[in-house]
């Protein structure tokens, strides 16, 4: 279920970006596109395109057609969006004066001990009814976290969605130019081979895996090559096995998965992914000197 909902927010941006890539760029729908288009055009990183190119497109050859599906709903949103223009920055003042008041209160308060019924109450007797306008009238890229978080996506009931301080604290980031934007940065950390040097007990020295951020996960090499899962599930936890490595698998599967979505959402530049790479490493050579200090040369257990 927590996967489903982390596509669907994905997907849910990259629809909203393929519309504002066909508004911002005057693009037939029916027009056909190639590889480096969808890059340029609407923002899809290698990923993207690995994951839900076929979700979108009809492929031919080198040629991607929007289904007619995704040209249909595509074509309401455009209309919904041009229905919106006209009413848009009256919405934003209104908005503004009422939401952004608020929330500038809220930061300058004991957040602990703010009302929040205030809002509940400003929500159903005034944003309630300028929030459709506002969000067909932009059409924001939201960040993904809040549609997992929430397990809901706008366009299924924006009224609801945005019934919550978090979605319009986004809203009006977006208005105020501080919203999140689409980017293909994190594809300049992709299939580039780094190292990941971790010392072993087991011979008494420090070995070096090569190392390569995938849009499926990692791709490993060292006693054993292959892919490994974002977590490091797979080649690259099974080498550490293989050499009788201690470490705290759990915590350094999670620090791997982080760092590969820090990395994919372009957090992060190849030198940085580098050196947190490393700093993994270092963690678990720390951990594997540490487990068999001071244990009896007879005992062998770690």
């Amino acid at each position: 279920m927590e996967e489903e909902i982390i596509c669907e927010a994905r997907k849910r941006n990259l629809k909203i970006s393929i519309v504002k890539g066909i508004l911002s760029n005057g693009l037939e729908l029916k027009r056909k596109f190639n590889k480096k288009e969808l890059v340029d055009y609407f923002c899809f990183r290698q990923s993207d395109l690995f994951y839900y190119d076929t979700v979108f497109f009809d492929i031919e050859g080198e040629n991607y057609y929007l289904k007619e599906k995704m040209q249909n709903w595509i074509q309401n949103v455009i209309t919904r969006h041009i229905q919106a223009k006209g009413y848009l920055e009256e919405a934003q003042v209104f908005f503004e004066k009422n939401f952004g008041h608020f929330e500038d209160e809220y930061e300058k308060s004991n957040r602990f001990n703010f009302d929040f019924s205030i809002l509940n109450e400003m929500y159903e007797k005034q944003l309630k009814s300028v929030v459709p306008i506002i969000h067909w009238g932009r059409l924001p890229i939201l960040p993904e976290y809040l549609m997992i978080n929430s397990g809901r996506i706008p366009e299924k009931g924006i009224e609801e969605f945005y019934d919550h301080f978090h979605m319009l604290q986004a809203l009006r980031r977006d208005i105020l130019g501080k919203g999140v934007t689409m980017d293909i940065k994190g594809d300049l950390t992709l299939d580039k081979r780094l190292t990941f040097k971790v010392y072993n007990r087991r011979w008494g020295h420090a070995d070096t895996y090569g190392i390569t951020r995938t849009v499926e996960g990692w791709n490993v090499s060292h006693i054993t090559n292959g892919k490994s899962e974002k977590d490091g599930e797979g080649t690259l936890i099974a080498n550490l096995d293989h050499d009788s490595i201690f470490f705290p698998k759990e915590g350094v599967k999670y620090a791997l998965s982080k760092l590969w979505e820090q990395a994919e959402d372009g957090e992060l530049t190849l030198s940085e992914l580098q050196e947190r790479l490393q700093q993994v490493a270092d963690w678990i050579s720390i951990v594997e000197k540490a487990v068999g200090e001071g244990q009896p040369d007879w005992v062998g257990y770690y």
